[in-house]
């Protein structure tokens, strides 16, 4: 249907209006004439509908037969552009640095896909190739995909194959990833030491590799060495290995962090604003003229493509959200600033003794400077084993 409608609109059709007293008579004519109408309302006194410009001169003789008149109504169709349009030489103009500008930004990279990966993020596969220089706005008659391939597999170790396709504007990835085996032992190549990441007193150890110097129950100072990973035989003979332990400690351990009792606080305005930009591969262009003279807002965006029937194009609109706010001082009370050192010291607890076993701890404040600060004193069992390489003259 679209495919007729277009036709109909390359050749130009007109929408008449027969009036009289044979009108059925008149149509009878038409049909065995083999004259095309379509759209056609008819009355007792009146028909309207549309036919093909060309087609239009071969109804006045069945007209002029039945006695009834025609008159068109409207025109339609290219033909009637064309006319309306032949003196408007900016518009051609227009069209024709149109396509010509498409046609140059066809010689750059629109779009990028990566296929065929699970473990291995597109986006580590993005950025490492945009630093090689394939990225979206890239000139791609620049771009050499062996070369990019055989440099990608040298880099990400969990791609076993890779290939760069070069169609159009559009670069597809397709990657197939590496099936690695598991590692029972990292860097095993290298001697290693056990020693002390903390100091503390010895709670439990499990010796897998190496020779032992200390024992359960012993106490060690921080780069205390643990386990050794020079082991000497019965024969007087040497050897390096890579020692490997587990070694719990009762160990001490202190965060400490600092609130100040005076802190600028955002503040929203409540206005919110929206800005449009049309997007040409990496360039953005403002569909706005900025007066605006704050500068204090939060900032979110989302870039909708331009793909009229799924077909990529260079052009996408991004439409930016402003959310404005000011900023003022707000003085703490020790309430205040209190629980936002709660707040802060938990956070650290869950980054830094994650793995540890908090057997007790104890909370000391100070407030001095305009600032609260809250020390937390730990006694924990954790792991303090820590692998320091043994430097071999070679």
């Amino acid at each position: 249907m679209f495919i007729v409608r277009f036709l109909r609109f390359v050749c130009g059709y007109v929408r008449f209006r027969v009036t009289g007293v044979f009108i059925e008579r008149f149509l009878n004519l038409v049909s065995r004439g083999g004259v095309n109408l379509w759209g056609g309302v008819k009355t007792q006194t009146q028909y309207t509908g549309y036919t093909l410009m060309r087609h239009y001169k071969k109804l006045r003789p069945f007209a002029k037969k039945t006695g009834v008149q025609m008159r068109i109504e409207k025109r339609f169709g290219w033909p009637m552009w064309k006319k309306k349009y032949r003196r408007r030489v900016g518009l051609a103009a227009g069209v024709v640095v149109f396509l010509g500008i498409l046609g140059l930004l066809g010689n750059f990279v629109w779009t990028i896909d990566v296929v065929g990966n699970e473990l291995v993020s597109s986006d580590a596969i993005l950025d490492y190739l945009a630093e090689q220089g394939l990225k979206v706005g890239a000139f791609k008659h620049s771009l050499d995909a062996r070369e990019l391939e055989r440099k990608t597999l040298l880099e990400l170790k969990e791609l076993s194959w890779i290939a760069v396709n070069i169609t159009g504007s559009t670069v597809t990835v397709e990657v197939n990833e590496r099936v690695l085996a598991p590692d029972m032992y990292l860097d095993d190549d290298k001697a290693c030491n056990i020693v002390a990441k903390y100091t503390g007193q010895i709670c439990s150890m499990d010796v897998y590799d190496g020779q032992s110097d200390l024992k359960v129950g012993d106490t060690v100072l921080a780069g205390d060495l643990i386990v050794s990973g020079v082991i000497e035989d019965g024969k007087g003979q040497t050897r390096f290995v890579h020692a490997r332990a587990d070694i719990q400690a009762y160990t001490d351990y202190e965060i400490e962090v600092q609130v100040p009792m005076q802190q600028e606080k955002r503040v929203p305005t409540g206005e919110v604003v929206q800005k449009k930009y049309l997007k040409i591969l990496t360039w953005k262009i403002p569909l706005f003229w900025d007066r605006d003279q704050q500068v204090s807002y939060d900032s979110q965006q989302t870039t909708v493509p331009f793909a009229p029937f799924g077909l990529s194009t260079p052009f996408a609109l991004v439409e930016e959200t402003r959310a404005y706010y000011t900023t003022e001082l707000v003085t703490y009370q020790e309430v205040q600033a209190k629980e936002e050192a709660l707040a802060l010291l938990q956070k650290q607890e869950e980054a830094q003794l994650q793995d540890a076993e908090i057997l007790e701890k104890e909370l000391s404040v100070s407030q001095k400077d305009g600032i609260y600060t809250l020390k937390a004193s730990y006694l924990c069992k954790m792991e303090i084993g820590k692998e320091q390489e043994i430097l071999l003259d070679r």
